[in-house]
């Protein structure tokens, strides 16, 4: 092989650079940082339906949407699961389970052809001490995700205050 030549491992490593800086999680991260990160990437297949993580099994891995769309389900009780989010291209999910080795919060299904990153928690932490400046983009991603369900939980209770403060009327009422 001569030195114009680029084994197809590191192009690939180079179309996954070009994919993270155009996610909102890596956008703002150097080169060589996302050199890093893309290095440790698995590139993964999902069919429509396939299931992709289970809530309740120990996560160790952080997921990038590639291609495709993924369902985010969450089960409540003996009802069937709640749809939470449908992410798409650019979109990660996995993250919480990386840093705090606790069980998967919800279950994953692609909604059609998937192309995942799959990057594995320990080797993002050992990425991580290597480039620090990854884990400020993972802090302002986990803000920003606390700063909605502060907002959802304030729209949650006034709407629960509004329910209980409601005058009861015959219309309301049941016999």
């Amino acid at each position: 092989m001569n030195s114009e030549q680029i084994s197809p491992q590191a192009f690939k490593i180079l179309e996954n650079v070009v994919f993270l800086k155009k996610t909102a999680l890596f956008s703002a991260m150097r080169t060589h940082d996302l050199r890093a990160v893309a290095s440790i990437a698995e590139e993964l297949t999902y069919e429509a339906g396939d299931l992709i993580v289970r809530e309740n099994d120990v996560g160790d891995s952080l997921y990038l949407i590639k291609e495709g769309r993924v369902k985010i389900s969450k089960k409540v009780k003996d009802a069937d699961p709640v749809a939470l989010a449908e992410l798409g291209i650019g979109d990660c999910f996995g993250d919480m389970a990386v840093f705090d080795a606790e069980l998967r919060s919800a279950s994953a299904n692609a909604k059609d052809h998937c192309i995942l990153l799959k990057i594995n928690g320990d080797d993002l932490i050992d990425v991580i001490v290597d480039c620090p400046y990854i884990a400020i983009e993972f802090l302002k991603m986990f803000v920003k995700r606390l700063r909605k369900a502060n907002v959802s939980i304030e729209e949650l209770t006034a709407t629960a205050h509004a329910l209980r403060d409601r005058p009861v009327t015959s219309d309301t009422t049941m016999l």
